[in-house]
């Protein structure tokens, strides 16, 4: 009797009908929040909260409902696109039932929090600054230059005494280290050690020019790391957002040839024999060890922090070295040594958080 009781009442609070403003926030993320954000600043598009304030209402749905025809035609819709990298807003094919509900959740989320109080952001005046990229053993090492100096400054001593052969192995051992300190250490690493690992790809994408020159947020191709354990590589659809127009670089005068090469895929996607473009993975980490990208995300880590410099490069590489020795030194950091952009500092120690 119990059990039937239970029952019932867990059938009845499914069949519960979802309130108006939870179809509104379920429509916002579904159609809006890949590339916008709601007080939390500009993403691809600008942010959002106090639209209302900013826009008439009727420009608003008339841009949400109608957004091909704003972009090609409204003065205001092209000012705006322009100083967003012109970037082109995707039609959302929502009604302006939906476009109303879209903006009622908008005008509700820039007025605070509407539910539970979420833990405050921190605030950091340069976010870039507090970044903590990945060793990749490019730069000089202090400690080990210094050490190199005291073996020679010891090797010439030893040399003046008239030991000729133990200065020679000093001096010897010395290169090694000087070579190790200013750069050489990049080269050698421990078996499965990954790092560095930049092979080509099918098509020349070049992440330096998107995430740094052009400054496209990571979260709008990768939109897969705010919801999902896997970040994703962007299906041809995303590229299409920008390249259904733009199809040769700035300044050029011919047609960028990469970029015909995905346009062509596309144009395959209707027909009886679509293509694909088989993209070589850079991170791959063992199958005993699982990675989250959604927590990582929601906490604020930057995407630098694990893949470093990626604004900086025209072919993506490992940056770190992925061991669990590196995520082990990451999640013991504490309040004071964690950089100030993290929301929470000291990530789980249990081998079951990683090894499922």
């Amino acid at each position: 009797m119990i059990k039937l009781l239970l029952l019932t009442a867990l059938v009845a609070r499914a069949a519960e009908a979802p309130s108006q403003f939870q179809k509104d926030a379920t429509l916002f993320q579904a159609k809006c929040a890949k590339c916008h954000t709601v007080g939390r600043g500009d993403r691809v598009g600008p942010d959002l909260k106090g639209v209302s304030e900013r826009r008439e209402k009727a420009w608003i749905i008339g841009f949400i409902t109608k957004t091909n025809e704003y972009l090609d035609n409204d003065h205001e819709a092209k000012e705006l696109m322009a100083r967003f990298n012109g970037v082109r807003m995707e039609n959302t094919n929502l009604s302006e039932a939906q476009a109303q509900g879209v903006l009622n959740y908008i005008n509700a989320a820039s007025k605070g929090p509407v539910g539970p109080e979420e833990e405050a952001e921190p605030e950091v005046q340069d976010p870039a600054s507090k970044l903590r990229t990945p060793d990749e053993g490019r730069g000089a090492s202090w400690p080990g230059l210094a050490l190199t100096l005291l073996m020679l400054a010891f090797a010439v001593a030893v040399w003046q005494a008239g030991f000729a052969v133990p200065a020679a192995v000093l001096l010897t051992v010395a290169a090694g280290a000087g070579y190790w300190s200013l750069g050489g250490r990049r080269y050698y690493r421990l078996l499965g050690d990954q790092q560095g690992y930049a092979p080509a790809q099918p098509i020349a994408y070049s992440h330096a020019q998107h995430a740094g020159k052009m400054k496209i947020d990571c979260l709008y191709c990768h939109y897969g790391a705010t919801r999902s354990d896997v970040a994703g590589v962007p299906p041809l659809s995303v590229c299409m957002n920008c390249h259904g127009a733009v199809r040769k670089p700035t300044g050029a005068s011919e047609p960028s040839a990469e970029i015909a090469k995905f346009i062509s895929v596309w144009e395959t996607r209707l027909s009886s024999a679509p293509q694909s473009i088989q993209w070589n993975k850079v991170h791959d980490l063992p199958d005993y060890a699982h990675f989250s990208h959604r927590v990582h995300v929601a906490d604020n880590i930057k995407c630098q922090e694990c893949h470093g410099p990626v604004q900086e490069m025209s072919v993506m590489r490992q940056a770190s070295s992925l061991s669990m020795g590196w995520c082990i030194e990451c999640h013991r950091k504490t309040k004071s040594d964690a950089p100030t952009h993290w929301k929470r500092s000291g990530g789980p120690l249990d081998c079951a958080a990683c090894h499922w």
